[in-house]
This record gives structure tokens, C-alpha cells and sequence, in this order.
């Protein structure tokens, strides 16, 4: 019998130790169930400690082999546009395996389009959202495709419901990575020769082969592509799956989009297209949609890639971490990494150690990445932005923003 979590349970999680990393453990208060369907549960979840929030997903296994294909877990990127997930926990004495994921309040793609409606009272504005979302989904397949090129990430699973994108467009993530091919990984592709993705987005020909290709994950992108910018599946109702299972001309065929560009059409063509007339990498489909949005005058910003032209003059940034003040001068594109257990608070703490926090330049704002679990903003002025007076908090030390001062 399953030991599903209840609500109000409390559960320490510790990150299984197959990284070289600092071990992560987190005490975790059960808020809400979001699904339970036979060996899987999900759950929203916060840490007792921070009250920050968190997805749990657990996987029930009868048979603690199956943890090995359960790689989901083991896809920890560091990308704007790809959910973070934090690590894996086998709980042995309930035969449960517990993946913690980054929670992110919005809806997914297909909730987003057909019910709530993207943000923008016309046309225009509503295409201005479908660019930056469409162009954010394909750098984050960049992100996870690049990590390995001779054998890279495959999701195997792109569809609307996972991806999930805020109504502006301002969040965008690519989610729910349980048919994940990883790299070097024979278990995901040889050992398991079940269906793989979604009837509908799927490319047909390796819908039950024990062949993982990244061009995959471009048709399927292509599918996801036609449903944000007309709010319809491709392939729709009993019939058309069926044409579309059979492989043959249907299932690489663009249907009409009404008042999309012509150039538009045909790069969603080409990334539906047969395998051979496909494009075979991610970035030729992310070149050629930046120069029809260039070409049209809509090309979205995106800051969180630090595209921006550098710029010759600095920013006097000035913060304290504890009792002690550093005041460097920034220019364009500069990180200014937090430590601790190195150079920065050693005296005050020894036990501490590691990059917990960075702050960094976008054009004239500074941002700020935390990349430790234990750190976290305890004031903040705007959201996504640093400024003058937020403080972060760190195993009981403060980093406090002082100044924000452009210098010529």
C-alpha cells in the first residue's frame, strides 16, 4: 500500500549524496496536493524554516530498481527559462523516491491560452507576448540541449501543459522532465521501450523505438510553437490522431495559421517537417526566428541572457555582508560573487563555505542569482530587481544593498 503524504505532514527531504556537492536538507511542511493517480503524488510544500515554497513529486516504487530510470531528479540546470529541480530522495523504509522541484505560481502554456488569456488588449500586443514566450521556450530547450553535444539532453515530453508562462511572458519554463533522456544514460533509452511523449506532439516515428534523437524535442517544439500562436492543437480528435500515429505525410505537414507571417509559417514548417528536411539543431531555429522578429521590429529583450551591448561607464555598488562593507565598481555583464568559508567571512563563521549568492549588471540595473538553498530575501523593494535597502539573509548573516550609484 502506497504512504501517500497528507497535508500538514511534515518530512525532512535530504538530497541523495551522488554529487560532489554541499548536501541539501530541507524540513518541509505538506500544504497542498496537487495530484495523487496510482504510484505518483505531487504535492506544494514549504520549508518550516524560510517559508519558501517548493513542488514534491513522489514516485512510489514496488521495485527500487525503478528508481534507476527515474532521472527527472538528476536534470539540475541553471537556466532562466528550465524549472529548477533541486535533487532526488529515496525513502527506503516506504519504498517512495522524492524529487524537489522549484515551485512557480502560473499556469501552464495551455491553461494560459485557452482560459486566462495572454496579456494585451490587441492583436499587436498579443503577438508582442507570443514572440517572447515562443523565443524563451527555444532558448531554454538551447539550455539543456547544449549541455552535452555529442550526447545531448532529450525532454521527450514538449507539449503546452509543460511549459508553464506567466500571461506577460515574463516567466517562462520548461517543466516536467520524466521521460528525460540524459546524457550517457543507456537506462532511459534502451530499457525502457514504452511510449515516449504525447499522442499529438510526439514525433510519430520514434513514438515506440529505442531511438533518442534531438530532433524530437524540435518537432514537438514546432507543435507547441502552432498551439501559442493559435491556440489550437495540430492534431485534434480521434481521426486526425490516427493519421497522425500512421507516420506518414499528415504528421509533418504545417495546417494554415490564420494572420501569422509567411516567415513565421515556414520556420514552424521546418521544425515539423520530416526528419531529414527538419532543421537538425536548436540554434539554426533560434537564429532564424531572431532575424524574422529583427526584421519586423519585435524582437523581445532578454535580459536574463546578458545580450546587451557593453558600455564604458560603472555602477558604484555598494553592500555589507554582516558588519563588513564592499563597495566595487561594475561595468556591464560583471558578476560579483558572495562567498563564504573563502575570502569574505571566514573569521566570522568557518563552517560556512561556497557561492551562495551573486550579484550582477544588465544594462543600468543590477540583478541578483542565489545558487544556495539556505539563502534567501528577507526584504525587497521590486520584484526581479535589486535595490537600494533589500537584504538577504544567509545561516543567520545579512547582505544588506547600500548603494546603486552610476558612475561615468
Amino acid at each position: 500500500m502506497n504512504c501517500y503524504f497528507e497535508e500538514g505532514e511534515t518530512f525532512t527531504w535530504i538530497r541523495d549524496r551522488d554529487r560532489k556537492d554541499k548536501n541539501l536538507i530541507i524540513s518541509l511542511r505538506m500544504l497542498k496536493e496537487k495530484h495523487r493517480s496510482g504510484n505518483k503524488q505531487a504535492m506544494i510544500a514549504e520549508d518550516i524554516r524560510t517559508g519558501k515554497k517548493y513542488f514534491v513529486k513522489v514516485l512510489f516504487c514496488t521495485d527500487l530498481e525503478q528508481v534507476y530510470v527515474e532521472k527527472e531528479s538528476k536534470v539540475q540546470l541553471y537556466s532562466p527559462y528550465v524549472i529548477r529541480i533541486y535533487g532526488g530522495m529515496l525513502d527506503e523504509k516506504k519504498r517512495r523516491f522524492i524529487t524537489l522541484v522549484e515551485y512557480i505560481e502560473e499556469n501552464d502554456l495551455s491553461d494560459l491560452v485557452r482560459t486566462h488569456g495572454l496579456a494585451g488588449s490587441t492583436w499587436n500586443e498579443k503577438m508582442k507576448v507570443c514572440h517572447t514566450i515562443a523565443l524563451k521556450i527555444l532558448y531554454g530547450i538551447d539550455h539543456y540541449m547544449s549541455m552535452y553535444w555529442q550526447d545531448p539532453i532529450v525532454h521527450r515530453d514538449l507539449k503546452p501543459e509543460n511549459i508553464l508562462a506567466s500571461p506577460d511572458g515574463e516567466t517562462v519554463k520548461i517543466i516536467d522532465f520524466d521521460w528525460v533522456h540524459l546524457h550517457d544514460s543507456n537506462v532511459t533509452v534502451m530499457l525502457r521501450r514504452e511510449q515516449k511523449g504525447t499522442p499529438g506532439y510526439a514525433d510519430p516515428r520514434y513514438w515506440n523505438s529505442y531511438i533518442c534523437r534531438k530532433e524530437m524535442d524540435i518537432y514537438s517544439a514546432g507543435l507547441v510553437l502552432y498551439f501559442l500562436y493559435t491556440g489550437r492543437h495540430h492534431f485534434y480528435g480521434n481521426e486526425e490522431l490516427q493519421r497522425y500515429m500512421v507516420g506518414d505525410d499528415y504528421a509533418y505537414e504545417l495546417k494554415d495559421m490564420p494572420g501569422i507571417d509567411e516567415p513565421l509559417k515556414r520556420i514552424i514548417a521546418k521544425m515539423i517537417a520530416r526528419e531529414e528536411e527538419r532543421y537538425g539543431d536548436i540554434r539554426e531555429v533560434i537564429a532564424d526566428m531572431e532575424a524574422y522578429l529583427k526584421e519586423i521590429g519585435r524582437m523581445p529583450k532578454l535580459p536574463e541572457l546578458l545580450r546587451e551591448e557593453n558600455t564604458r561607464d560603472t555602477i558604484r555598488f555598494s553592500y555589507k555582508v554582516g558588519d563588513v562593507k564592499y563597495s566595487p565598481y561594475v561595468k556591464n555583464y560583471r558578476f560579483i560573487p558572495i562567498e563564504f568559508g573563502r575570502k569574505q567571512e571566514r573569521s566570522q563563521n568557518g563552517r560556512m563555505s561556497g557561492h551562495i549568492l551573486s550579484f550582477y549588471r544588465v544594462g543600468d540595473e543590477m540583478r541578483s542569482v542565489i545558487l544556495q538553498e539556505d539563502c534567501h530575501k528577507i526584504k525587497e523593494k521590486e520584484r526581479g530587481r535589486v535595490r537600494e535597502g533589500d537584504i538577504y539573509s544567509y545561516a543567520g548573516t545579512e547582505i544588506e544593498v547600500l548603494q546603486i550609484k552610476k558612475v561615468r
